[in-house]
């Protein structure tokens, strides 16, 4: 079997590893690219470092016949999706940027500070973390691809509270990630001058993935609060988040125990041996993610540390992964991965 694909934003950071990963996809015709500067020209002219190619001009979308569409992939900014998802509705859609996580209009309106516009949509999207929602993600004809910082968080965490595991209700997250995702588009902050040789927090206050990771974990715990702050590092891509959680009933080697059964069927979830932390180096190029577990040194915090490539496993291959489960293929498919893709 195999079904037709169409990309918006294929020239973007997500876009561009989304697109080089599915041309080895063996279930998938990519049959329409879209983009705005890069409107007319054909893929192998953007492209050269990417085999298999397929002789494809990037198009108006407008003037693209959706009915011959089984899959739209939605690789914008955030505030573009809802903009163009009603032109779309007879495809199944999987949409990478913000517009669609948050499923409440009114948290969506604090955190990124708008008006949502496409509000009667918001309840028919998925939130694609494909570990924890497999079942509704097979299901669902609409995907909301979950952020890079709250899938390196919410993969080992949202288990804990599910099935009770920890009892506290105070959680700390320090994260750190590559330029990249920050995206394409220019800003000062990103200019290589600014972040050469240079490492530093931001949107200390409020960062619009706390909202994300928030929903998620209140869906079994209502009383929680989460600190979550952002780091940039002067790198190009990965992230490295470090979880900690207090430990006043003594938990730490029944989370472990629990972490490693709940997700022994999992393939993408790697954990390494007790003591030894994750780097980037070791999941970049990858749909992995690895977790560590250590305490403090006077025994009192569990420390759990992953990190995972933030445009793959934070991006374009966990959109694929969701998109293998919502068409019954194999869920590894294109993304067993060795190195980083262009």
């Amino acid at each position: 079997m195999k079904i037709n694909v169409s990309i918006f934003g294929v020239s973007g950071y997500t876009g561009t590893q989304l697109i080089s990963l599915l041309v080895n996809h063996k279930n998938v015709n990519i049959v329409g690219v879209f983009g705005n500067k890069t409107l007319g020209k054909n893929l192998s002219e953007i492209f050269p470092q990417i085999e298999n190619i397929p002789d494809i001009k990037i198009s108006d979308y407008k003037k693209f016949n959706f009915k011959n569409c089984d899959l739209v992939f939605l690789c914008l900014p955030h505030f573009q999706s809802q903009h163009i998802i009603k032109s779309i509705k007879s495809c199944k859609v999987i949409d990478l940027s913000a517009d669609y996580r948050i499923s409440d209009e009114k948290k969506y309106k604090i955190w990124y500070e708008k008006e949502h516009l496409d509000k009667k949509m918001l309840k028919n999207f998925t939130y694609g973390l494909p570990e924890i929602n497999r079942k509704k993600i097979k299901g669902s004809s609409y995907i909301a691809n979950p952020g890079c910082y709250p899938t390196s968080v919410l993969i080992p965490l949202v288990p804990l509270f599910k099935e009770k595991i920890i009892k506290e209700d105070s959680i700390i997250i320090d994260s750190k990630s590559g330029v990249s995702g920050a995206g394409k588009n220019p800003s000062v902050e990103k200019l290589f001058f600014e972040i050469n040789e240079n490492f530093y927090a931001y949107n200390i206050d409020k960062h619009r993935h706390l909202g994300e990771i928030e929903q998620e974990i209140k869906l079994y715990r209502k009383t929680v609060n989460i600190t979550f702050i952002p780091h940039l590092l002067p790198v190009s891509r990965g992230i490295l988040s470090t979880i900690y959680i207090k430990d006043n009933d003594k938990n730490f080697m029944r989370v472990q125990k629990f972490l490693k059964e709940y997700y022994l069927n999992d393939f993408f979830v790697k954990f390494l041996p007790f003591g030894e932390a994750p780097s980037l180096r070791m999941v970049n190029g990858t749909n992995n993610i690895l977790i560590s577990f250590f305490q403090d040194f006077n025994k009192k915090n569990i420390i759990i540390v992953t990190c995972i490539d933030n445009l793959i496993k934070g991006a374009a291959g966990q959109a694929i992964q969701n998109m293998n489960i919502m068409f019954g293929f194999n869920e590894k498919e294109s993304l067993i991965l060795k190195k980083v893709i262009p």
